[in-house]
């Protein structure tokens, strides 16, 4: 029998599932990092629920495209790259996009379904 505790525990740890797609073009030399753990075209994290997520791009030549980035199934990028430093998707200079914790409440409310408790 589990007590109430026990009941009401849950487990925040790899709870969101980052998926992140680059596009190079003009042979570019960047760093593009989610939490400061480096990104190659294509890859997926996992993050604890409540994590902040930053991503960042350092570029010194030619241009990378976010093609996209969800976080479990939902496109973040670039449907709302208007929240990102510069507003593109399209990464020609230093660029940098937030995701504050905890992510559901800051997506109900970037999308207008209202602010979860």
């Amino acid at each position: 029998m589990k007590n109430f505790y026990e009941i009401t525990v849950i487990d925040t740890d790899n709870q969101l599932e980052v998926e992140v797609e680059l596009r190079e073009h003009n042979n570019p030399e960047y760093q593009f990092t989610v939490n400061d753990l480096p990104i190659v075209s294509r890859m997926r994290f996992a993050f604890c629920l409540l994590d902040e997520l930053q991503f960042r791009c350092k570029i010194n030549n030619g241009a990378v495209e976010v093609a996209k980035i969800t976080i479990n199934g939902h496109e973040v990028l670039p449907v709302y790259q208007h929240l990102a430093r510069p507003a593109t998707n399209w990464i020609t200079t230093d660029w940098e996009f937030t995701v504050p914790a905890p992510f559901y409440a800051w997506y109900h409310e970037i999308t207008g379904q209202g602010w979860i408790a």
